[in-house]
C-alpha cells in the first residue's frame, strides 16, 4: 500500500534502471512497449476494439489513451489504437510502471492517485529515455532538445518537452544508490550511443570520476 505524502522519485528511477539493466528486449531506442511487458511481467496487453471480449465498457475507463485493470489474479492493459504509436507506447509503460511501483488500483483519494501518476510519468520517462544516456550526449557536446528526443527514441512531443523539463531541473547529486546502475547502463548501451553521437573524447566512462577529481585538485592549488 502506497502511503508517501509525497512521490518517491528514487524509488521510480531505481525501478526503471533495473528494468534497463535486466531487460534483453532493450538492446537500443526506440523499443517494443508490448514487447518488454511481456518479458517483465505477466501482464496481457489488448486495444480498446477488443475490450468487449471481456465484458469491457471502454466508455467507463476514464482514459483516452490506455488503463490497466485486474480480473482476479490477471492484469490487462487496454491502450487505444487510434493513437499515434508514441502515445500509445508512453501510455502503455505509464500503466505498466502503477504495477512496477506497486500502486493500488482503487483510488482512495485525489493526493493519492496524484502521487501514484507523478511516480509513474517519472518512471516511464527513464524507461523511455534514461538520464544517464542523455548525460552521455551532453557530455559529447549534444544538446538535447524536443526534436532530437522525438526522433532518437520515438516519443511524442509532449513527452520530449517534459524530459527536456525535468532535465533542466536536475540540479542535485544523485545518491549512491541512484548511481548503482549508472555505468552498467552505459556499458550496455554503448554501441547504440556511439552510433547516435560518436564519442570524440579519448577516455572511458569509469576515468571521468578520476579526472573530476584532478580537476578539483587542480582548483584547490591555484
Amino acid at each position: 500500500m502506497m502511503i508517501n505524502s509525497k512521490p518517491d522519485f528514487q524509488k521510480a528511477y531505481i525501478k526503471a534502471n533495473e528494468i534497463l539493466v535486466s531487460s534483453k528486449i532493450i538492446n537500443s531506442f526506440p523499443y517494443s512497449a508490448i514487447k518488454l511487458i511481456k518479458e517483465q511481467s505477466n501482464i496481457v496487453c489488448r486495444s480498446f476494439e477488443k475490450a468487449h471480449k471481456y465484458n469491457v465498457d471502454i466508455e467507463a475507463f476514464g482514459s483516452d489513451s490506455a488503463v490497466i485493470m485486474n480480473f482476479g489474479d490477471k492484469y490487462i492493459i487496454f491502450y487505444n489504437q487510434n493513437e499515434i504509436p508514441a502515445r500509445i507506447k508512453f501510455s502503455m509503460l505509464h500503466e505498466f510502471g502503477h504495477k512496477v511501483n506497486g500502486h493500488e488500483f482503487r483510488v482512495t483519494s485525489d493526493e493519492i492517485y496524484g502521487i501514484a501518476e507523478v511516480e509513474t510519468n517519472y518512471f516511464t520517462a527513464q524507461v523511455l529515455m534514461p538520464e544517464q544516456i542523455l548525460r552521455e550526449f551532453q557530455r559529447r557536446g549534444k544538446r538535447i532538445d524536443k526534436y532530437f528526443l522525438m526522433r532518437t527514441f520515438g516519443v511524442s512531443e509532449q513527452a520530449a518537452n517534459k524530459r527536456v523539463e525535468n532535465l533542466n531541473q536536475i540540479i542535485w547529486e544523485r545518491s549512491q544508490l541512484e548511481k548503482e546502475y549508472d555505468d552498467i547502463i552505459l556499458n550496455k548501451y554503448l554501441s547504440w550511443v556511439n552510433s547516435i553521437v560518436p564519442n570524440n573524447i579519448d577516455y572511458l566512462f569509469e576515468d571521468e570520476e578520476e579526472r573530476q577529481n584532478e580537476r578539483e585538485q587542480w582548483r584547490y592549488n591555484y
